[in-house]
């Protein structure tokens, strides 16, 4: 039951050349708008259809003629040569040994003298420039005066002559054409030249609706190694966005510099697992005030030319995080967001503003998937039943693709797929109107060192080294508990240790969870030796608050503890700090409404964690053979508290959090109010629309109770990745 609408709200990617298998697709999938792709055109013949027509400009790589003749205009970066020991009192260090030398060149229009840094790693000092020496020649810096057997590295500037997502492209299609580079549009006379280009690409398309800015200045961190692959890469870094002008503005309006060493920071470029410092949100802050004005310049010429923008988070997207405190300043009118779970779903869903909100989702039409072999179906269905979930707790406002439409047709059970998956998402958005569903009186934050600016961004833990996914999926290895919060009856948000070291805890929170790596900006790190933070959280669960730590929560080895909530959560682990202790003795308990009902389904840890119980009170629900703590709770004064070693994305395991976090609240008797007891299904109740919907996230019949708003129980069976939808 329920209304289908099987027209409007998907974006489609056009080709040249084929006009008629494009409009097929446009049926067949319901689309109202078409777009164009990296390394695709929109032919004449699409401009005057009844559809709404996007067009790309990825402004700061469009005209190549002046990149070409302007490489002092090109985009920079800090990078720290790979370290070299010395074994005598001299030592030359090949630049960029290591380095992709088709995508870099050495910055020799400044001074490395002033700019560069030469850094004996041994000591952490910093060699005075009087004892090293450049050689432009070859692309090598020789320092004297060395200590033997110390280790020294170069901080020094580049010139990007290959941008990294054209590479990417390039690279993925075995295209045949000239590098494209990306200029700098902080660089006065850059940002003259893109402004008059981009006047004259607006009176060059009078046809588009919505201009896409794909994106807009700077790309996120990626480095390259000799051969072409990912050397490093931080989808969230600003380590991308370095030139002498921009540092010296920063210096004028910050009242300090910035040194190389401050961005290169040990050769870790404050990766986003790092707990930031001021330093480096100063810097973030500076990028994000530039990106934005410039931003609303460019958004200000499209309205005035009656377009509409749009912007994609991803690529070059450093400075529009959707959460900052300036990024509605730039009035853009659509959010669009690559979508492979459900993490993306909400990072896009949630975000603040009233922006039309865009998924495009994966898998992208380009020969790595829609290849002989290639399997694009499976990797679909895998991601829509995780975005599905999310979708049904916040849905988006379109859904799209973006590509080679061409390459989509060799599969046609894909293309009938992404019909149903076309169909259904237009049944969600209609039945719920975009109302908020039923949700439970839990309203959880997460908190890490980031808080709300980073919202629904993926944790990563070691796990993700060793995990061989696609370089431009999202793919998380190892524990991933935002996966299973995203599509949770619960209110979310995040917040940061500063926010609460200077406002408390806020008074609607009923659960905390913290998540992470030790000494990670996901778990924490130094900041659980803040004083006020920690008693302020303490006393907060002492009152009735619920605890939820997950990996290694809480943990900074300090004044003889690595769990600093050891109390609160009634365990510890053991780092080798203290071996001679002996743990508390407990047994696992068997009979807990955290587990019940799962049947050992759940996977609550990784191998061995490590932790022990610190308490013999502590409820210790699931251990490895070993005994190793892998799931627990505990009560401390009137709150609660779990523990759980690591939270892999499963069904069972969304199930898991979902029962932990109504302990967690002391609402358990809350829990089967709109809620399907199949831990293989989801479902949602729309009470401003009157509708419900169960759906079965497997590819086999399922049978499930699915209680409604007053607990009433209704017995059903879905079908294959069934959406049911039902009047109430």
């Amino acid at each position: 039951m329920g209304k289908r609408n099987r027209t409007g709200f998907v974006t489609l990617p056009a080709e040249s050349g084929k006009l008629k298998e494009v409009l097929e697709l446009a049926r067949q999938w319901g689309a109202d708008a078409i777009r164009d792709s990296d390394g695709t055109t929109l032919s004449t013949e699409y401009l005057n259809l009844d559809y709404e027509i996007y067009s790309t400009i990825c402004l700061v790589r469009a005209d190549q003629e002046f990149a070409n003749a302007n490489r002092d205009q090109l985009a920079q970066k800090y990078l720290m040569s790979d370290p070299v020991t010395a074994t005598c009192n001299s030592v030359s260090i090949d630049l960029l040994k290591g380095f992709f030398r088709r995508k870099y060149i050495i910055d020799i229009n400044h001074d490395p003298k002033q700019w560069w840094e030469v850094i004996d790693r041994t000591t952490g000092d910093v060699v005075d420039s009087s004892n090293w020496d450049f050689n432009a020649k070859t692309g090598s810096v020789t320092v004297s005066n060395a200590k033997e057997f110390h280790v020294y590295t170069v901080n020094f500037l580049i010139y990007q002559i290959w941008d990294s997502v054209s590479m990417y492209n390039h690279l993925s299609n075995n295209w045949d054409i000239e590098p494209i580079k990306s200029v700098d549009p902080y660089l006065t006379k850059t940002r003259k030249h893109l402004m008059k280009f981009f006047d004259n690409w607006l009176a060059e398309h009078p046809h588009t609706d919505v201009v896409r800015l794909t994106t807009l200045a700077y790309n996120f961190t990626l480095d390259s190694d000799e051969t072409g692959k990912d050397r490093y890469r931080d989808w969230l870094g600003y380590t991308d966005c370095i030139s002498p002008a921009i540092l010296e503005d920063f210096a004028k309006e910050k009242g300090y510099k910035l040194s190389p060493e401050d961005i290169v920071d040990n050769g870790y470029y404050n990766a986003t697992c790092r707990i930031p410092s001021q330093k480096y949100l100063d810097w973030m802050d500076f990028i994000q005030k530039f990106v934005v004005e410039w931003g609303r310049q460019l958004v200000e010429k499209c309205h005035k030319a009656g377009k509409k923008t749009a912007i994609f988070w991803g690529d070059h997207w450093i400075g529009t995080e959707p959460y900052s405190k300036r990024y509605q300043d730039m009035k853009i009118d659509i959010n669009i967001g690559a979508c492979e779970d459900g993490v993306a779903l909400r990072r896009l869903a949630d975000a603040p503003g009233p922006q039309t909100k865009e998924i495009r989702l994966y898998p992208y039409f380009f020969p790595d998937v829609f290849a002989p072999g290639g399997d694009p179906l499976s990797e679909s269905m895998s991601n829509w039943v995780k975005i599905r979930r999310a979708m049904l707790r916040n849905c988006v406002d379109r859904i799209g693709y973006g590509g080679y439409t061409g390459l989509a047709l060799q599969f046609p059970k894909f293309v009938e797929h992404v019909t149903e998956i076309c169909d259904e998402f237009r049944t969600i958005k209609t039945n719920s109107q975009l109302t908020k569903p039923y949700t439970a009186d839990i309203k959880v934050y997460v908190l890490n060192a980031w808080g709300k600016l980073r919202s629904w961004l993926n944790n990563v833990t070691p796990d993700e080294k060793f995990n061989s996914a696609r370089p431009d999926v999202t793919t998380i290895a190892g524990s991933n508990l935002l996966e299973c919060l995203s599509g949770l009856p619960v209110d979310v948000e995040f917040i940061s240790f500063s926010d609460i070291e200077k406002n408390g805890i806020p008074k609607d929170a009923s659960v905390i969870i913290n998540d992470g790596v030790a000494e990670t900006s996901w778990s924490g790190g130094h900041w659980w030796a803040n004083e006020k933070v920690i008693t302020d959280i303490r006393k907060w669960i002492h009152n009735g608050g619920g605890f939820v730590g997950a990996v290694e929560p809480t943990a900074h080895e300090h004044n003889g503890k690595f769990f600093q909530l050891a109390d609160v959560m009634g365990i510890q682990k053991e780092t080798g700090q203290t071996m001679g202790g002996l743990a508390v003795e407990t047994t696992n308990n068997d009979n807990h409404f955290i587990t019940d009902g799962l049947k050992g389904d759940f996977q609550a840890g990784l191998g061995k964690s490590f932790v022990y119980a610190s308490r013999p009170d502590t409820n210790i629900l699931q251990t490895d053979a070993n005994g190793h703590i892998h799931l627990a709770s505990n009560t401390f004064g009137n709150g609660r508290s779990v523990f759980i070693s690591a939270l892999p994305y499963s069904l069972a395991n969304a199930r898991l959090l979902h029962r932990t976090l109504f302990w967690a609240r002391q609402k358990e008797a809350d829990l089967q109010r709109c809620y399907s007891d199949n831990a293989n299904t989801d479902c949602a109740v729309y009470p401003e629309t009157g509708f419900a919907v169960i759906v079965n996230n497997v590819d086999e019949n399922q049978q499930t109770t699915f209680y409604d708003m007053q607990g009433d129980a209704t017995d059903l069976t879905l079908r294959p990745y069934e959406s049911r939808w039902l009047q109430i």
